[in-house]
């Protein structure tokens, strides 16, 4: 396939990581985890797979030297249990196919190396229509949910909650 953009299995750098997640509007790690708890989490992850710009690269399979991906994807997990995270493609090259060739590498990769794995993902309004063309589905009547203590604790968050829940406790007809 012969494309501007070459997909190759490998990790970003903790600050491309940190870079793309919040061009692509996914939430950054902190500043306090740049130096050690982003670069063991990228070490740790299943697989992962980065997309360059194919003017830029050395060779097919070597970015050039100060060329950074402008998309990524990992999975994360044990084999058995999967999650697909960090979808992720910078905002000067979307609509160009990027995302799907990511989850192709992502689901590929999985299929060929984990046949059996439960791959489970928390997905953007955005992306909700992206995942069904590979598989995914719904899990309701399941529900996800999250446990963050630095979003948690802020204090925006807090006050949109209490504001969420007071709406469902009102119901449809706006009164409790």
């Amino acid at each position: 396939m012969d494309s501007q953009y070459v997909v190759l299995q490998g990790l970003p750098s903790p600050q491309v990581y940190h870079d793309l997640r919040k061009l692509a509007n996914l939430t950054p790690p902190p500043p306090e985890a740049m130096a050690e708890a982003v670069p063991k989490s990228l070490q740790g992850s299943f697989a992962c797979f980065v997309a360059y710009e194919r003017k830029h690269m050395t060779d097919e399979k070597t970015p050039g030297p100060d060329q950074s991906a402008v998309a990524m994807g990992r999975l994360l997990g044990d084999g058995l249990f999967l999650q697909l995270v960090d979808v992720a493609v910078h905002p000067d090259h979307q609509s160009r196919g990027l995302g799907k060739r990511i989850m192709e590498s992502l689901v590929g990769f999985a299929d060929q190396h984990a046949p059996h794995a439960y791959v489970s993902l928390v997905a953007d309004p955005l992306g909700q229509r992206l995942y069904p063309k590979y598989g995914f589905e719904d899990v309701k009547p399941g529900v996800g949910m999250f446990r963050c203590l630095r979003i948690q604790g802020d204090g925006e968050f807090k006050k949109a909650r209490e504001a969420k829940q007071a709406a469902a406790m009102r119901g449809p007809g706006g009164s409790a």
